[in-house]
């Protein structure tokens, strides 16, 4: 069963290691990942992962996909577990934050940069490319750049 760790904080990354996925959606490691997603996770995910980012409604909807009013009737119905469809897309999004807080070294400037417009991504936000696996690949492969000093 998805269990929430801490609900009403974010976790803090140590400065040594990026946070595990499950940390960034305060999920307990009690189950392997593909069944936490295929189960729903806690509708309070989305305030775990929007809090981590410090992200407006606005910009978790728009991350995950979604329409700011989904977004608003999924928190606001308190159902307890999340499609696995909108879990996967939590996931997705958790999973490069992950990474980008890796390269970056901290949670604050990882989430600049998913937040800023990129010229090596269009002039999108990283963020905005997260609704689809091609667009994750693509941001996780700009990623891979800057840590090895091939961003252009």
């Amino acid at each position: 069963m998805c269990q929430l760790l801490h609900p009403s904080r974010p976790p803090e990354p140590s400065m040594s290691s990026a946070p595990l996925v499950e940390d960034i959606l305060n999920l307990e490691p009690d189950e392997t990942m593909e069944a936490h997603i295929l189960q729903g996770f806690h509708y309070r995910t989305i305030e775990a992962l929007q809090n981590y980012l410090n992200l407006s409604q606005v910009e978790m909807a728009n991350a995950l996909g979604v329409s700011r009013q989904t977004l608003i009737r999924n928190l606001k119905a308190k159902k307890h577990h999340l499609s696995a469809q909108l879990s996967d897309q939590l996931y997705r999004v958790a999973r490069i934050t992950r990474r980008a807080v890796e390269v970056f070294d901290q949670r604050d400037a990882a989430a600049r940069w998913l937040k800023h417009p990129n010229p090596a991504l269009g002039s999108r936000p990283p963020l905005h490319l997260l609704k689809t696996d091609a667009g994750a690949e693509k941001v996780a492969e700009l990623l891979g750049r800057i840590e090895f000093g091939v961003y252009s």
